[in-house]
């Protein structure tokens, strides 16, 4: 019988799978709400930068790991 994969294992297997994800969340957003602030980009009221870089980078990493691949 094979054995079960340990704890690490599987930890290390859910971030590898979730890396577009991560680098979105972690990169992207940032950028973008940078560029945003940068450039003077007019916003909604109460809207903040970030928020606006969160969602356009969640929904272009969402897509990235649900096509793999980023174009």
């Amino acid at each position: 019988m094979s054995e079960a994969p340990s704890l690490p294992e599987r930890l290390i297997t859910l971030v590898l799978q979730a890396k577009p994800l991560i680098f979105a969340f972690g990169f992207l957003a940032p950028l973008i709400a940078q560029s945003l602030r940068a450039l003077n980009v007019p916003l909604p009221e109460g809207l903040s930068p970030m928020i606006v870089g969160l969602v356009v980078a969640g929904i272009w990493g969402g897509i990235a790991q649900w096509t793999g691949r980023w174009i």
